[in-house]
């Protein structure tokens, strides 16, 4: 058993380049671009509404990593913890661009923000806090695989969000921020949906265990530390709820992950909270042609990762 255990470790080693994540690794440079540029171009409060969503979730990513670091995997498995060091840091920039932005639009956002959101998050989110810390301590073999789903489907979904602000807002300021991030993204979806996949395909136990977080726990990424109202707005504004593509592709790519062909919560969300086409008026341009085209690609770029 801890042999078969040591070459599953192995060969996740030799499979992921954790060296070439580390040398790529870094903030998103955002010092080069013209912030006064940034109040030039018109924004709609629905816009300006969803870029709070992303400057929230986007600087809440540290909640998230406790009761993973509670775990054996963090101290046995030689990538985890470089991951998870490079990971927390390239989030935590990007959540500092929207900051940036945000301000620079004449929006104020304040340093006493992330104390607020922590304070105001809701009890799903704080549940889901105390869940965590239960299955560190009580499955800890099995809770890295949770963590890794998670990562899998919020950082594809997280991809394709910034692909829509790309499209919806179409602002050059924030089209060079969203092509930086992407990049970086991409990375972490990568490493999350490989080790989430060798995880759950050596134990029908923690395909188990994590059937059972998943079912219970999972909505969708920045629903709990902003509100259901917030996300609701940000499905809608990003991805047209059930009316767009952006939510079956989701839940085909968490179907790829082992014990997963089941699910749908993503539709499930959606119908509960009757998600549907963005009005236009939220939008300063027609776009959904282009954003066809263009979304596709986006498809298909990570897709051949």
């Amino acid at each position: 058993m801890l042999g078969g255990l040591f070459e599953v470790k192995k060969a996740m080693a030799e499979e992921f380049n954790i060296d070439r994540l580390m040398n790529s690794s870094g903030r998103v440079e955002f010092n080069d671009l013209d912030w006064s540029e940034v109040p030039k171009h018109k924004l709609t409060p629905e816009a300006l509404r969803t870029l709070r969503y992303f400057l929230r979730t986007e600087s809440s990513t540290f909640f998230y990593v406790k009761g993973l670091m509670s775990t054996r995997a963090v101290f046995e498995e030689p990538e985890l913890a470089p991951f998870l060091c490079v990971w927390m840091y390239e989030e935590e920039f990007h959540g500092r661009a929207f900051q940036k932005f945000l301000e620079a639009y004449g929006e104020p956002v304040g340093e006493s923000y992330r104390s607020n959101m922590y304070k105001e998050r809701g009890f799903g989110e704080r549940f889901d806090e105390w869940g965590q810390d239960l299955l560190g301590a009580v499955v800890p073999d099995h809770w890295p695989a949770v963590h890794m789903t998670w990562g899998t489907i919020q950082e594809f979904t997280t991809y394709h969000a910034y692909q829509a602000l790309i499209e919806r807002i179409d602002h050059p300021i924030l089209n060079k921020i969203c092509q930086r991030i992407m990049k970086q993204e991409l990375r972490h979806y990568v490493f999350y949906r490989e080790h989430a996949k060798r995880r759950l395909a050596r134990s029908p136990i923690t395909r188990m265990v994590n059937n059972i977080a998943v079912k219970a726990a999972w909505t969708p990424v920045g629903d709990g530390m902003c509100t259901k109202e917030d996300a609701v707005h940000a499905i809608r504004f990003l991805f047209d709820g059930l009316d767009g593509p952006v939510i079956p592709r989701v839940e085909q790519k968490a179907r790829e992950l082992p014990g997963l062909e089941w699910f749908n919560l993503f539709t499930q969300f959606a119908e509960r909270h009757d998600i549907r086409r963005a009005p236009d008026s939220w939008f300063t341009k027609d776009f959904r042609e282009n954003a066809k085209k263009s979304g596709a690609a986006a498809a298909a770029e990570i897709d051949a990762h």
